[in-house]
């Protein structure tokens, strides 16, 4: 009897371990614990960089850290060169401030994983009130929970040495809002993402503290009309 007991509880045991949840990038909160990061299999001893004031960055291209809301990111674009060049890619940025990681960034090159990605963030993230779109991209930021969410998508990236020739891409940059200094030397800045880094910087100036960025838009929108030019900010400027 007392055999039979330690075996039902020996099977509960593995049942209980075989229900762990896994490792998600969606439920991390900053600061992350390299530890934890360790235990994935991610390295992040100490380097030295050779630019002054570079940001330290720990990068994998492991399916055990590629998994967001639920969705394995892992990838490759090539069947034969298995390397991290042609891997999706997740990297850990350090905040040289107080040296801990306050941001991830991956960066999905296949088409796949970039739909799934991009579909879970419309049904869980939903409107944003910065949503730029063109026939070649997509640009949006979301702000939950003490976070900011960047998500670019290209929609097809033409590449004449890759198998599958036309594909979407996706850039996820996730940054702790405390962070100021990954926020501005970090995050995109590049394309539509621009306007969200002047956003942010006009946040700095107590008149515009309070502003969502719709309304900030409108306010340039005024501006830049009673000044005479056109009014970048509005065009392929998408109000949900």
């Amino acid at each position: 009897m007392k055999k039979l007991l330690f075996i039902c509880k020996l099977i509960l045991l593995l049942c209980i371990s075989c229900k762990q949840k896994q490792f998600d990038l969606a439920d991390l909160r900053f600061p992350i614990d390299k530890k934890q990061l360790n235990m994935l299999g991610v390295e992040t001893a100490p380097y030295k960089t050779y630019l002054e004031d570079e940001t330290i960055k720990f990068s994998s291209d492991s399916s055990s850290v590629m998994h967001f809301g639920g969705i394995a990111l892992a990838g490759n674009l090539s069947r034969y060169d298995k390397n991290i060049y042609a891997s999706n890619t997740i990297q850990f940025l350090e905040d040289r401030t107080d040296k801990t990681i306050q941001a991830y960034k991956a960066t999905i090159g296949t088409s796949e994983e970039t739909e799934q990605l991009e579909s879970y963030f419309d049904k869980q993230f939903g409107k944003t009130d910065f949503y730029y779109k063109d026939e070649d991209m997509s640009c949006r930021v979301w702000e939950k929970d003490g976070l900011l969410y960047y998500l670019g998508i290209n929609f097809d990236v033409y590449n004449p040495d890759q198998i599958k020739k036309h594909r979407r891409t996706a850039l996820l940059f996730v940054v702790n809002k405390s962070s100021q200094t990954l926020i501005k030397e970090e995050a995109p800045q590049g394309h539509y993402f621009r306007f969200y880094h002047y956003f942010l910087e006009a946040k700095e100036k107590p008149e515009y503290k309070t502003l969502t960025y719709r309304q900030y838009t409108e306010l340039k929108q005024r501006q830049y009309q009673s000044e005479g030019f056109e009014t970048i900010y509005i065009e392929h400027y998408i109000k949900q």
